[in-house]
């Protein structure tokens, strides 16, 4: 993870430690291509059954990028939680988190839709105060 994380321009480098305890606590899905890691998400669930799935990560090196490792990431965290909602924070100008947010909506053959920032917890959602993201949801119900 953590060499993904350094050619992720987005992604804040994590030490192993921090890393092993990330995965104990969430579902973290590793993409490669020809035993090549490149790229991962990151998502948890919310505390009661009727909460969201939260993809708080997704990250790939920028020489798989448009290749569809995006959208796999984001289908198999999904699936983990088949009968969740998915919400997910972007930056409102990262334009490329945006459009692959919305490619994996179209893919579900669902609508992604802007909700205020107060509906779920920052930390579910996988940042801190003062963090200018923006929550978006897929509503699966």
């Amino acid at each position: 993870m953590r060499w993904i994380q350094a050619d992720s321009e987005s992604a804040t480098i994590h030490d192993v430690k921090f890393n092993s305890a990330s995965i104990r606590e969430k579902t973290v899905v590793l993409a490669d291509i020809g035993g090549c890691p490149v790229g991962f998400c990151q998502a948890v669930t919310g505390r009661s059954l009727s909460d969201p799935l939260f993809v708080q990560m997704i990250a790939v090196v920028p020489a798989a990028r448009r290749r569809g490792v995006g959208l796999a990431l984001l289908a198999a965290v999904a699936s983990s939680e088949p009968a969740r909602d998915i919400v997910m924070a972007t930056l409102d100008g990262n334009v490329a988190a945006r459009a692959l947010n919305e490619g994996f909506a179209r893919s579900l053959g669902l609508a992604i839709r802007r909700v205020p920032i107060r509906s779920y917890r920052r930390s579910e959602m996988g940042f801190g105060p003062g963090e200018k993201h923006r929550p978006w949801l897929i509503a699966r119900a």
